[in-house]
């Protein structure tokens, strides 16, 4: 048993592409370089599945990622913005289990992680969902980045 991971963009008309992982990394490395233009001056939907995969076959999704990615009018990621968000999610995981930061004295709680994070994320319908598990499963065919 293997896991693999599967990235897909959802159009703004909900049509699913999928997007290479080493694709995506050349993306976030690179984004002068590796554009997708289609996506330009838009933030569009992401999501990242991870697939079990027995004897080379997908076999069930074990997690999925929803996130939101930024394109600037010539087709870049907005690395920035991205990297942000996801440093934000990593800090709330971790205040989740170490415990939020709390000022001494006081009740506020510091919050701007969480909102930088929730600003990177989105929640599909359950209709949606459906066809992403079965896109990233390899059951439904989806136009490729």
């Amino acid at each position: 048993m293997t896991y693999s991971p599967r990235t897909l963009i959802v159009g703004p008309d909900d049509t699913l592409y999928r997007l290479a992982s080493a694709k995506f990394s050349r993306m976030i490395d690179d984004p002068d370089s590796h554009r997708l233009e289609r996506f330009a001056g838009q933030r569009v939907r992401m999501v990242e599945a991870i697939v079990e995969v027995r004897e080379r076959v997908p076999w069930a999704v074990v997690r999925l990622v929803y996130e939101i990615l930024g394109f600037d009018a010539e087709g870049r990621l907005d690395r920035g913005a991205f990297m942000r968000q996801n440093v934000a999610l990593a800090d709330s995981v971790v205040d989740r289990v170490v415990g939020g930061s709390v000022t001494t004295g006081a009740t506020t709680v510091e919050a701007s992680s969480r909102f930088i994070a929730r600003g990177g994320c989105w929640q599909p319908s359950s209709m949606l969902e459906r066809r992403i598990l079965r896109a990233a499963l390899g059951e439904i065919a989806c136009a490729r980045l």
